[in-house]
């Protein structure tokens, strides 16, 4: 027999091939598994959107959200562009007809569900959100719909960290032990955390391991005591390679909070939310009170996720936010509101080699593309999950946010391709997918 296994990230298909005894012989074996082949085939096909660049500089830019039947079966919310002052280019206004052509063909092929938003220089190109945000009511999402980001929560952070090192509370290069004395990891510093080279454990096996009480939210000085009283083995020696690990922003936020004296959601609250005039945008944990807009999201089947202890620890995860409250975020970071552009940019920069293309700085992968690096992140926890892309030279930005775990959402490489004019064969495909802890 054959076994088909569905790998997401990558957008293909493996085949595991099992072979056994059968009555009726190796050509009928043949013949199922070519069969299994064919119908598999066909399984990519509607669960990918790999004609959507192709229909999107096609004639008909709507050409397969034109029946009731399909609109209904997937609840794809398609109001017009709107009509207003706003000027487009040649070039902008073909960005956003193929952005929504993708987006539609997105959803009704892949069945996408959530939010997703294209700018260029800060004007919204496009902006529209498909389906749900409760599956049991039908409730539909809104503009206003607030998505948990996952790993995309680890730029935050960084700014944060970058914030007290203008401010002259810290230093890159400090110790974790400078500012928690049992941290039982020597050599450890904030660069280490900063670009996941600090060979750190996972604090969430460990917790989730000695952690007695599960029906209460952790938070992040509680991770930092259980470390120093567990003391779980190290992957590798600090500073000798990269592994992308969640411990790390873990730890980073528990600096910020003992640096600043505030627990981490005020800091950002304060410091980085306010300012921007993000007034959807906020970070969840132990503290946190009824927020009316938080969504929920959902795994496969549509099943809801819930929550759990580990949503009290901020830092490598924890934020809720919009499209257009992350695309103020987007412009921000152009300016000198948050941090000097000198600070951004040796956040932009390499940390470690550059392998196949990518690498990481402080909070963002980084890929060189087109004789360019373009910043990136990818995310998910808890049914969510999200792709937050800014070619910085061209001045795009692409958010895609969703509330039901669908990788489909990666193929948003292929819109910058065509704003770019270059071959899709070169957009990432292994690299968009964050490498541990449970993909955030």
């Amino acid at each position: 027999m054959a076994e088909f296994k569905w790998k997401g990230k990558s957008g293909k298909l493996k085949v595991k091939k099992h072979f056994q005894r059968s009555t009726f012989g190796p050509q009928f074996g043949f013949f199922k598994i070519f069969g299994l082949l064919i119908f598999g085939t066909g399984i990519w096909y509607l669960f990918t959107s790999g004609e959507a660049i192709e229909t999107a500089s096609g004639d008909n830019l709507n050409a397969h959200v034109t029946t009731k039947k399909v609109r209904d079966t997937v609840a794809v919310k398609l109001p017009k562009i709107k009509k207003d002052s706003v000027i487009f280019t040649p070039l902008e206004k073909f960005e956003a007809q193929s952005a929504d052509s993708f987006f539609n063909v997105l959803a009704t092929r892949a069945r996408f569900n959530g939010s997703a938003l294209v700018a260029h220089e800060g004007k919204i190109l496009y902006q529209r959100q498909f389906g749900f945000a409760d599956f049991k009511t039908k409730e539909m999402l809104t503009d206003t719909s607030e998505f948990q980001l996952g790993s995309v929560s680890k730029q935050f952070t960084a700014v944060s960290i970058m914030m007290l090192k203008e401010k002259g509370l810290l230093n890159y290069d400090d110790s974790i032990c400078k500012f928690f004395p049992d941290f039982p990891y020597k050599g450890v510093t904030i660069r280490m955390c900063l670009d996941h080279r600090s060979g750190l454990p996972n604090y969430m096996f460990t917790c989730s391991a000695e952690c007695r009480d599960q029906s209460t939210l952790i938070d992040n000085q509680q991770v930092m005591q259980m470390l120093a009283e567990y003391k779980p083995q190290c992957y590798f020696k600090p500073n000798k390679l990269f592994n992308y690990c969640n411990t790390n922003y873990a730890v980073l936020a528990a600096v910020v909070e003992k640096v600043s004296g505030l627990n981490f959601a005020d800091f950002a609250r304060k410091n980085i939310f306010e300012p921007c005039k993000m007034t959807r945008t906020f970070i969840y944990d132990k503290y946190d009170t009824v927020v009316p807009n938080k969504l929920t999201g959902y795994n496969a089947g549509y099943r809801k996720a819930g929550t759990d202890f580990l949503d009290g620890v901020a830092g490598d995860k924890g934020v809720y936010s919009t499209v257009t409250d992350l695309l103020k975020w987007d412009q921000a970071l152009y300016s000198d509101k948050l941090v000097s552009q000198a600070t951004l940019k040796d956040a932009y920069t390499p940390k470690t080699r550059w392998m196949s293309n990518h690498s990481y700085g402080f909070g963002w992968h980084l890929m060189y593309f087109d004789n360019d690096t373009i910043v990136y992140h990818g995310g998910w926890w808890h049914g969510f999950n999200c792709d937050f892309i800014r070619d910085i030279k061209k001045k795009t930005t692409i958010i895609v946010l969703s509330n039901h775990i669908n990788w489909c959402i990666r193929n948003s490489w292929s819109l910058l391709a065509l704003f770019r004019k270059t071959p899709l064969a070169n957009m990432p495909t292994e690299g968009a997918k964050d490498e541990e802890n449970a993909g955030m």
